[in-house]
């Protein structure tokens, strides 16, 4: 196992643990869509001071416009309006029940990814996606 692998996947997890609990907090006197706003903006103005800091710009300078269209899509899908529907069961739901289910996003990509990339749908795939299933069932 490459323990930085690991090191990042954990902490992704806690960073993913923590923030629900922050923003639902934060959405006790806002609505969803300022809610979003408000997380883009401010994540926009810390990713833009590190991208130029750190001389990354011009890797994105360069980027060919198919690759910048596709990643602006996943933003759109994930960052508005994933995000837009996540605050909202945020804002009228108990944090403890929206995150496992909106966490259940692999089944989607599972499925997208075997029809349109091709990908193989495994045994311990199944099996996992069954436990996610059941996972969501229990949690409604």
């Amino acid at each position: 196992m490459d323990k930085y692998g690991f090191f990042f996947a954990l902490l992704a997890s806690v960073c993913w643990g923590l923030t629900p609990v922050i923003e639902k907090i934060g959405l006790r006197d806002a609505s969803p869509m300022a809610g979003v706003a408000v997380r883009t903006l401010g994540i926009t103005i810390i990713l833009t001071i590190f991208v130029i800091c750190s001389g990354q710009w011009r890797e994105v300078a360069a980027m060919n416009a198919k690759t910048a269209c596709y990643l602006i899509l996943g933003g759109v899908m994930a960052g508005l309006c994933g995000q837009w529907a996540y605050f909202k069961a945020l804002k009228y739901w108990e944090s403890s029940r929206v995150v496992p289910i909106a966490g259940a996003y692999p089944l989607v990509a599972l499925v997208v990814s075997i029809i349109f990339l091709g990908e193989s749908l495994t045994i311990t795939k199944a099996i996992g996606t069954v436990f996610v299933v059941i996972g969501v069932i229990l949690l409604r």
